[in-house]
């Protein structure tokens, strides 16, 4: 990522505009996720943890509601996730976990990817790697209730797989006290993709420097730039400048045209091909921000996350908590 970084170094002149006060800010939507954080035995990266993960998180698509509804819209996680990898010669699209590949130079792999992929990193593994996230998105409003029932079934898939696990208080996990924000913007004609994408690095700039802005240990924030840089990276070539910034749209086409070939849906969830749609997410924050202005689009949509009783559980597999839960 040290070109995204140089990126913004390159815009810096640029990125001391001020927020624009006159903004104004469209409905909140804070009830779209629920998050549970894992702490596994004996970390994240253990081979023998991870296929029980990938079947335990899969049975949460069984959870229903009282009416008989999968409770469920999407789950991002390590054991659900598909990212576009370079490996060895090839560059393809697969689960971030692999179970054929978990051997010791396989779990290298893992690691490796969770701390590039500008999707992954601090969203699905804390810093440490003791925790991982599921970021369960709903069909229908959050409930304490619902979150329960996600939190207790996954609870009981891993303890059928031979990893007993506690639940403890939402207050002492990895997210506690933090938030997630997404901003969505709109622009009523198809806009230039190389202007929208250094917009785009003028607002990450400026998520940098406010207070509360999540440090390298609890999060970061990232937009389409973020992939395209990553993506054009992985493809090689002269897709991107010195800067990591696409060289023209004609690059920007061609690494759509990629991920569209190997189903990646992530550049344009971020970025529309058109780019009249753009979201830019800042995870780990401490304290609610404002949302930074994009020259020509508007601000059409906010969802926030916050770690509560509500939103947030952790589940504690680690043997010190089960002792120390069963002597209390």
């Amino acid at each position: 990522m040290r070109r995204l970084q140089r990126l913004l170094l390159a815009c810096s002149f640029a990125c001391s505009l001020p927020f624009a006060a006159a903004q104004a800010e469209p409905a909140i939507q804070d009830n779209e996720w629920q998050v549970i954080s894992l702490y596994p035995p004996h970390g994240v990266y253990q081979a023998e943890l991870l296929p029980q993960l990938v079947a335990a998180v899969e049975g949460l698509w069984q959870v229903q509601d009282s009416a008989g509804e999968p409770l469920l819209r999407t789950i991002d996680s390590l054991a659900s996730m598909n990212v576009i990898v370079a490996q060895q010669d090839e560059v393809r699209f697969r689960r971030i976990i692999e179970k054929g590949e978990l051997n010791a130079a396989g779990m290298q792999r893992l690691q490796a990817l969770v701390e590039e992929h500008p999707l992954v990193q601090r969203r699905l593994v804390s810093a440490d790697a003791q925790a991982t996230h599921l970021w369960l998105r709903l069909k229908k409003p959050a409930t304490a209730e619902g979150l329960q029932q996600l939190s207790e079934h996954l609870a009981a898939s891993l303890h059928a797989a031979g990893t007993q696990c506690v639940s403890v208080p939402e207050n002492q996990g990895p997210l506690a006290g933090l938030y997630m924000t997404q901003w969505q913007y709109d622009t009523p004609q198809r806009a230039d993709g190389v202007a929208a994408l250094q917009a785009l690095a003028t607002a990450q700039q400026q998520l940098q420097n406010v207070p509360g802005a999540p440090d390298s240990q609890h999060g970061r924030n990232y937009s389409a730039l973020n992939l395209l840089s990553y993506l054009g990276g992985i493809l090689g070539g002269e897709l991107l400048d010195a800067n990591g910034l696409p060289q023209s749209n004609a690059a920007l086409a061609q690494m759509y045209m990629m991920a569209e070939s190997l189903r990646s849906r992530d550049l344009q969830a971020l970025a529309r091909p058109d780019f009249r749609q753009l979201q830019l997410v800042v995870l780990g924050h401490k304290a609610p921000l404002s949302a930074p202005p994009l020259a020509q689009y508007q601000l059409t949509h906010t969802s926030i996350w916050q770690a509560s009783a509500r939103d947030y559980r952790v589940l504690d597999c680690r043997a010190r908590a089960l002792v120390t839960s069963e002597t209390e």
